[in-house]
């Protein structure tokens, strides 16, 4: 998946041979890692991997139809602030909608809204203002926020490595937190068309390439090492293409060669002059302050006349005299009479043009290169899906596993080994042998049994926090025993206590009753 760009870094070391080099990534599986070390020409495999481990992070998977009723379940039962990843735009504003009239302050975020707007957003999340914040994958890289207490994804995400990155921004204060995956009985259809559509047909690569260049304007044989402003969902929505089909032909033409994407990013103000400069000196008959603008833009910057080159409204301002809205009114100016082509700053992807258009016909894709993406995103592909349907194994030691760890120890505290120890407390009660009983055979729930003393303790902390003392002596039991009883709920994450020493009752992701 590496931009042809990015395997031409090694070089550098070729350039620059005794700089130590060090590649770091979020998550890797030994594939990719050895990859990496491959193309950045490691003398010898050298890795240093911390644990893919998450002992505080609860992970679920719901198999439901009815994904707003759970999300709400746990949005009313897990306090605190989290991110509900959804995979559109559209998406994103309901779901907000829906826990906006359900009494949770909430925001949607994604690429279409404008960069002002965005920081909004996230700041009000960042300083609990809001407390959810639903979310296109664009949101996340970058922020650290320690507190986060859920992570709901709505959708399946395309990779168990983008699963572990968005659910791991729960709980970095390592405190109790919930990672939960909704699963629709149709989920699986739905990714294997998407999968189909994510993967054109080598002749529909062509056909988008040609229609990138027509929306740029680009006519053949123009636009090599040229740069674009190109919105991505404005062009698929004008075009009535699908973004991933178009995601997908993107990479595609990027690894051979033809075109790059970059990332959103802060982009400089760009110009180019239009006309030579024989031309340039006919037009500035007038002395007026065009005149004056432009030799101080020519004194400031090379190359303007044979490529787009970054320039600073600001600088310009300084130097010309003029305010920095009345440069940017100046180059509106000269762009309306033809003398140059101006990018004003913003923050959207580029479109590089790596070489000038081709006609269609030219146009190459390497059989290789699509056949190996297509069986590595399938790959992918089957693992969230078996990660999803897997009903046995504890979901931390799948993902453990995944990311190459060879005997990861079950978590103790997402859905399947919850499950797993009721089951196995149920199964004890009743051979009557559940610890704690009065004696073999007795009820589960006998006056002085673990359980029952669980239920008391909970129905107490239901009404309000309290210190242990206080509990020990409305529950009349030994502070050892109820000490136990207190560490057994902390691990399952039915309670939590405050700096003050109380304990509180800390709700799963499916309410008290879980804990019970």
């Amino acid at each position: 998946d590496f931009r042809p760009s990015y395997l031409r870094i090694a070089e550098l070391r070729e350039k620059l041979p005794g700089v130590p080099v060090l590649a770091l990534t979020a998550s890797a599986t030994k594939t990719v890692a050895d990859d990496i070390m491959r193309h950045l020409k490691f003398p010898e495999p050298h890795i240093l991997r911390s644990s893919f481990a998450r002992p505080n992070l609860s992970y679920s998977v719901r198999r439901t139809d009815d994904k707003n009723g759970q999300l709400l379940r746990l949005v009313r039962n897990v306090p605190g602030t989290g991110i509900v990843y959804v995979r559109t735009r559209e998406g994103t504003e309901q779901i907000a909608d829906l826990l906006r009239q359900e009494g949770t302050t909430a925001a949607a975020y994604h690429g279409g809204l404008g960069h002002a707007e965005r920081s909004l957003r996230q700041e009000e999340w960042l300083s609990g203002k809001t407390r959810v914040m639903v979310a296109t994958n664009a949101f996340g890289m970058g922020i650290d926020k320690a507190d986060v207490r859920f992570v709901v994804h709505y959708a399946m995400c395309d990779s168990l490595e983008s699963y572990y990155q968005e659910a791991g921004r729960a709980g970095r204060d390592s405190q109790r937190a919930y990672a939960l995956l909704l699963v629709a009985s149709d989920d699986s259809d739905r990714i294997a068309r998407r999968f189909e559509q994510e993967f054109p047909p080598l002749e529909k690569i062509k056909e988008i390439y040609e229609r990138i260049c027509s929306y740029l304007q680009i006519g053949i044989g123009d636009g090599g090492e040229a740069s674009f402003l190109f919105n991505i969902h404005d062009f698929c929505a004008r075009e009535r293409l699908y973004s991933g089909t178009v995601t997908s032909a993107l990479k595609l033409l990027q690894q051979n060669g033809y075109m790059t994407l970059t990332d959103a990013q802060e982009n400089p103000a760009r110009v180019m002059f239009c006309v030579s400069r024989d031309e340039l000196y006919k037009l500035r008959v007038q002395r007026d302050e065009l005149d004056h603008f432009i030799r101080t833009l020519l004194r400031l910057y090379n190359g303007v006349f044979t490529e787009f080159r970054p320039i600073d409204e600001g600088e310009l301002a300084t130097w010309s005299g003029y305010t920095v809205q009345r440069v940017k009114e100046l180059l509106k100016r000269l762009w309306q009479l033809r003398v140059i082509r101006y990018i004003p700053s913003n923050r959207s992807p580029i479109l590089f043009m790596n070489e000038e258009r081709l006609p269609r016909a030219d146009l190459y894709i390497a059989p290789e290169t699509y056949k190996r993406r297509q069986e590595l995103m399938r790959e992918r592909f089957e693992q969230m899906i078996a990660y999803a349907a897997n009903e046995q194994e504890c979901r931390s030691a799948v993902l453990e596993r995944y990311f190459g760890e060879e005997n990861p120890a079950p978590c103790g505290v997402c859905d399947i080994c919850l499950a797993r120890k009721r089951a196995a407390k149920a199964a004890a009660r009743e051979a009557g042998t559940a610890p704690g009983t009065a004696h073999p055979g007795a009820a589960g729930d006998a006056p002085g049994s673990e359980s029952a003393l669980r239920e008391k303790l909970l129905a107490c902390l239901a009404r309000s926090p309290a210190d242990p003392h206080r509990l020990a002596a409305e529950l009349a039991c030994p502070p050892e025993r109820l000490a136990e009883a207190v560490r057994e709920l902390l691990g399952e994450g039915a309670v939590r206590t405050f700096a003050d020493g109380r304990i509180a009752l800390f709700s799963g992701p499916d309410g008290p009753d879980k804990a019970k």
